[in-house]
Parts: structure tokens; sequence; C-alpha cells
């Protein structure tokens, strides 16, 4: 069986598609991210112009300068770097450091930023918790005098009773030794009306004696009388 010139093309074509796709996955594959070096090397020479001989094949870009001179045309500056003195091209010459430098110095402020910063929060949360601590104390010392006001007012009012207590107090001591009088004039009387009570004893007693004696006396004589008047 022949294959036709069509059939042919037409596998050429999906066999180049093919071999293409399969490049273009190995470029993939294979293919990395990489950067341009922005390091940079810059000759010192002699005089001012390509042609004088070099006497520092490179200085690193980035390398503080002096700059001593530069010639008419401004394109050519004359500068000492490491005790060494001649020309560079004055296109390599800024006033400033380069962005490379001048970005790591930046970091570097960054970092000391954000040490700054950390003792600042560190600073700010002993001063937080030491205001929390001031805080507590001050209503632990408001609490404090709020009982010591209380206690002064209980001792107000108990020193007020005390005082009431003691005036009555006084006041019965004093009613007491009237009672003690009185009792003392009640006990005298007493002792009085005793001893007027005994001498009355003794007198009726002594009464009564003294009756008895009559009475035994006139006694006799009545009766004689009586018999004398009956004989009569």
């Amino acid at each position: 069986m022949k294959t036709s010139p069509l059939n042919k093309r037409l596998f050429k074509s999906v066999l180049l598609c093919c071999l293409v796709a399969l490049s273009a996955l190995s470029v993939t594959a294979t293919a990395q991210t990489r950067y341009i070096g922005d390091e940079l090397r810059v000759p010192l020479r002699t005089g001012p112009s390509i042609e004088f001989r070099i006497i520092n094949a490179g200085i690193p870009s980035g390398s503080q300068l002096t700059l001593l001179d530069t010639n008419d045309e401004g394109t050519w500056s004359f500068v000492r770097f490491n005790n060494q003195e001649g020309w560079l091209q004055s296109q390599f010459v800024v006033n400033q450091p380069i962005a490379r430098d001048r970005l790591a110095a930046a970091q570097a402020e960054l970092a000391t930023l954000r040490t700054q910063y950390t003792e600042l929060q560190q600073q700010f949360n002993d001063l937080r918790d030491d205001r929390m601590a001031v805080d507590s104390l001050y209503q632990s010392l408001e609490q404090e005098r709020d009982a010591a006001l209380a206690e002064v007012e209980r001792i107000r009012d108990v020193s007020g009773n005390a005082i009431q207590l003691d005036d009555r107090n006084r006041e019965l001591v004093n009613r007491n030794r009237v009672l003690e009088n009185e009792n003392d004039q009640l006990r005298r009387m007493n002792e009085t009306l005793e001893d007027t009570s005994s001498q009355w004893k003794m007198i009726a007693g002594g009464g009564l004696v003294l009756a008895g004696l009559i009475t035994g006396l006139l006694l006799p004589i009545l009766m004689r009388r009586r018999r004398s008047d009956g004989w009569a």
C-alpha cells in the first residue's frame, strides 16, 4: 500500500510540532532566574585618557575616593584612592554612595529601627505593667483608706458612746453616793429608834415593876380598910 503525498506532508507537520513542543518543554524545564551583576571595576590611569597606563586595574564600585581635580572637559577626574593618585572617567564618579550601599545602609538602619522598636515595645509593655501595678496599688490604698475612715467613724461613735457612758457612770456614782448617805442616815435613825425603843422598854418595865410594888403595898392596906369598914 502506497502512502499519498498529502499524508506524508501531514505526518511531517505533526512530527515537526511534536519536536517543537518537546524542545519548548526542555527549555522550560532547564530555565532558571538569573540577574546581571552590578559589580563594576574602574581602572585608574596615569593621565586623562585611555591611552595612558593603568596603575590600578580595577577600583570596585562604591569605593570612597578623594576628588582632587578634573580636566577641562570634565570627562576625567583626578582622584586619590588608598594612597594612589590617578585619573578615571568622570562618569563613574558620583556625589553619593551607590544604590547597593545605600540599600545596605537603609537595611542596617531598618534593622536598627526594628531593634529600637522592639526595645520601645518592651519598655511600653513594662510601663503598662507598671501602670497596672500602680493602679492596683492605688485601688488597694483607696480600699485601705475607706476602711480606715470607716474605722475612725466607728471609733468616733464608740468614743461618743463611751463619753455618754462615762457621764452616765459618774451620774450613777453620784447617785450611789447620795443613796449611801441616805442609807447611813436611815441606819443611824434606825439605831436611834432602836435605842429609844430599848429605853422605852426599860421605862415600861420599870413602870410595871413600880406599879407592881405599889399595888403590892396598897392592896393590903385597902383590904384592911374594907375589913374595918365591914366591921363597923
